[in-house]
């Protein structure tokens, strides 16, 4: 079900098999120099580990500061990952700072270890490699929209094969999806007129916990968005720098497994208490750990 390793990242990692997991989500250290463990960002060493360890196709999220965000996807880039794209958590609770403009968001990287053949016999072949959109729609402020030209995917192309115009008696109508919006790659706090994107406030302290002084803890509904997304159901996810857990915590609930390293042992205990009473379903059948085998 979840198996917290107090270890550095590496090292833990070393005695895993290779393709162990289907998808990677970590908050890692930014390199500001925040806490005594927040020196850098990641090494390449270390995502090469986290892609051999990840099923082809499987997806990397990682999180990092605007300032470095560029050495963090340079660094995964050439550990052999794809980029795919760059997601914004919005946040507007952060204090200003002198000489710059108040930040407000923080870059997650969208990076995804490389297919074997396509994405359709890739999934079919390691079950990963597809995102899932119909779990993370954005539900409709009211009626859902009817009407709509047809072809928008085709149609909005650039090149001489695309056509970003159209009516209705040229390629027909479509209505909208009654489960809610395709969802964006910006998540995060945003004003009223533009709530059609997926709403994740800073954590709470009682989300939190009372005793957990973390000081980078990312709200449970944001990771649990991002989870279901790039993580197939029944499917293990790696954090290789868990904290406190947020990640265990928000996956547990939605049928995957957890598998989180973290070498602070301040972190890891609350990372095991917090882990130990998130919900999870009855009719979950957990993985065995004991049937694990380790290099």
């Amino acid at each position: 079900m979840y198996l917290i390793s107090s270890s550095d990242a590496l090292e833990a990692l070393d005695s895993w098999d290779d393709m162990s997991f289907d998808c990677c989500i970590t908050d890692p250290p930014y390199g500001m120099g925040m806490e005594h463990w927040d020196y850098s960002v990641p090494t390449k060493e270390l995502w090469q580990e986290v892609y051999r360890t990840l099923k082809p196709g499987a997806f990397l999220l990682s999180f990092c500061s605007p300032q470095l965000y560029h050495r963090m996807a340079v660094n995964v880039e050439d550990a052999g990952f794809e980029i795919k794209d760059q997601i914004m958590w919005m946040v507007t609770t952060k204090m200003p700072k002198t000489n710059r403009l108040k930040p407000a968001h923080e870059p997650i990287v969208v990076a995804q270890k490389p297919c074997e053949g396509s994405i359709e016999k890739n999934y079919a072949k390691y079950g990963v490699g597809k995102i899932n959109i119909e779990d993370a729609r954005v539900p409709w402020d009211g009626k859902p929209p009817t009407g709509w030209v047809a072809g928008g995917v085709k149609r909005r192309t650039f090149g001489k094969d695309g056509k970003t115009t159209g009516t209705q008696k040229e390629f027909g109508t479509k209505d909208a999806n009654p489960k809610g919006r395709y969802p964006s790659n910006i998540v995060g706090e945003v004003q009223a007129p533009h709530q059609k994107y997926f709403y994740a406030p800073r954590a709470t302290r009682k989300e939190k916990g009372d005793n957990n002084n973390h000081p980078t803890v990312k709200p449970v509904a944001l990771m649990e968005w991002l989870v279901k997304i790039y993580c197939p159901e029944k499917g293990t996810i790696l954090d290789p720098f868990c904290g406190s857990g947020t990640t265990g915590v928000a996956a547990l609930p939605t049928e995957r497994s957890f598998i989180g390293i973290e070498k602070e042992p301040e972190y890891v205990r609350i990372a095991e208490e917090r882990c130990s009473v998130a919900e999870v379903p009855t009719e979950f059948t957990p993985l065995d750990f004991n049937t694990l085998q380790l290099n």
